[in-house]
């Protein structure tokens, strides 16, 4: 599983980014106030979609993703490999902020959980493999949309020093992601046959679930490693105190 992003997609931890210079009127929390960071992370991803670069946080909404590789292997129902290239997610300015807990004064577990409405991946794709007993293969353009999409990150660490200050040193991020409808649509399925690819796009969608069953190992995996370089950059780049009030 590879995964490559420009700059950080700095989305998880959105209201921690402001360590060295902050927008006008926002407000730190203080650590372990969870509704403070509800509030602020909520803010941060309506407010700041467009990203600040002071901050080192990039755009959000969309959130551009350079490559990302899905990998479904071994005897089961679905066995493909789905590049992804140049792909923008956008959806996440209209997240709601379910959960924001661990961010204490000595932190170990940390736990965060977004509702995004729509939560859309679009962009280069490059296909091939077999699909429930049919093959499938293409490159093109690609949309994958997610309705009602749960999203929830949990991870460890724990403060080091580091040029005198404390940092937050992650160890492991786990994700894990629900929703109540996946759409797929690839373009230039088949080498452009039309008939062979509005077929295929339409038994996608028919069969949504089953294809999501096995593929979300997959995906989780992928987003995972793309949300844990995002932790471990906010971190890495500034002092843990200097986060809070």
């Amino acid at each position: 599983m590879k995964v490559k992003f420009n700059a950080g997609l700095v989305v998880l931890l959105a209201s921690t980014c402001f360590a060295a210079k902050f927008p006008a009127g926002y407000t730190l929390c203080k650590q372990g106030d969870d509704k403070c960071l509800l509030e602020q992370i909520g803010a941060t991803f309506a407010k700041h979609s467009q990203g600040i670069p002071e901050m080192n946080l990039v755009g959000l909404d969309p959130l551009k993703i350079e490559k990302m590789d899905i990998v479904q292997g071994g005897d089961g129902p679905i066995n493909i490999v789905l590049n992804f290239k140049n792909v923008d997610l956008t959806g996440l300015s209209q997240s709601t902020v379910k959960k924001a807990n661990g961010f204490t004064a000595n932190p170990t577990k940390m736990e965060m959980a977004v509702l995004v409405p729509v939560a859309s991946l679009v962009g280069g794709y490059k296909i091939n493999g077999k699909v429930l007993i049919l093959p499938i293969q293409g490159e093109g353009k690609s949309n994958m949309t997610m309705e009602n999409c749960h999203i929830q990150l949990k991870w460890t660490g724990k403060l080091v020093e580091k040029a005198g200050k404390q940092f937050y040193q992650l160890d492991k991020l786990k994700a894990t992601f629900d929703t109540t409808r996946f759409h797929m649509h690839f373009s230039n399925l088949f080498n452009g046959d039309k008939a062979l690819g509005d077929n295929m796009n339409q038994f996608l969608n028919d069969n949504w679930q089953d294809i999501l069953k096995e593929l979300k190992p997959s995906i989780v995996t992928a987003f995972a490693q793309i949300f844990q370089r995002v932790v471990t950059n906010v971190f890495d780049k500034v002092p843990y105190a200097e986060l809070y009030q």
